[in-house]
């Protein structure tokens, strides 16, 4: 699951969600800071939940650049009208809370690769395909459609359905069926194990004052596929839930 429940807060809260076409100055620079209270699964495929927080940290420079603990590192290195496209890294953090006895602990994974997005009227078309540097040393990718803006004076609404996919070394790393074993062929295959997910969100943001907003997001995806023998996978079901406060500088 490459994005949480924290995801596009900041942005949500502070900005419209198409950029302008043409570079940024360096006066440009915005800077989202902020913090939400996160209700998620103990684990993937776990019906029992807990909450936590986290911070929200998301900086940009006008549609060349954007830096975020949620969606990661991206550079728009080639940009033609309404299509982008250029390197991404994220990090991909791993639920390993409640796991039943002799389960494996998969660590979280820094995860490097790229992306490419459309813009059209009505919302954002965009896929990634990325490898795990660390954790499960797999490869992963998305697609997903966003949109959303200003619905009141006050109030931005946005919302996204998207589909995931991680080779069979995520699933067998994360849900127990055998520790992945190395390839020499470090390329995309996709095997019968593979993990896939289809999801969708509901992000909102009202402004309480100049520069500051209250978020909140409801996110909620179903694993597909294989139906694994593991005792992790109680369930099908990844739902979340984030509500907080974003300060822009």
């Amino acid at each position: 699951m490459r994005r949480g429940a924290w995801l596009a807060l900041a942005a949500l809260a502070c900005a419209a969600p198409a950029w302008a076409q043409e570079a940024a100055a360096l006066d440009e620079w915005t800077v989202d800071l902020g913090v939400v209270g996160r209700a998620r699964p103990l684990h993937l495929g776990s019906p029992r939940y807990r909450v936590d927080a986290l911070p929200v940290v998301n900086a940009r420079w006008g549609d060349a650049v954007a830096l975020s603990l949620d969606d990661g590192a991206r550079w728009a290195a080639f940009r033609d009208g309404p299509f982008s496209a250029g390197p991404v890294a994220e990090f991909r953090q791993s639920f390993n809370d409640g796991l039943p006895r002799g389960a494996f602990r998969m660590n979280d994974a820094v995860e490097i690769g790229g992306f490419a997005k459309l813009r059209t009227p009505v919302g954002e078309i965009e896929t990634r395909l990325r490898k795990a540097e660390t954790g499960y040393d797999g490869w992963s990718g998305d697609l997903s459609f966003d949109t959303g803006g200003q619905v009141a004076p006050k109030l931005k609404l946005g919302g996204e359905v998207r589909v995931s996919w991680a080779d069979d070394r995520f699933s067998q790393e994360y849900f127990g069926l055998r520790r992945a074993v190395a390839r020499r062929e470090d390329l995309p295959r996709f095997q019968a194990d593979d993990y896939y997910s289809a999801g969708a969100e509901l992000d909102a943001a009202r402004e309480l004052a100049k520069g500051v907003a209250l978020v909140g997001v409801l996110s909620g995806d179903r694993i597909l596929g294989r139906e694994w023998r593991s005792p992790l996978l109680q369930t099908r079901n990844v739902m979340t839930a984030s509500v907080g406060f974003v300060r822009r500088f």
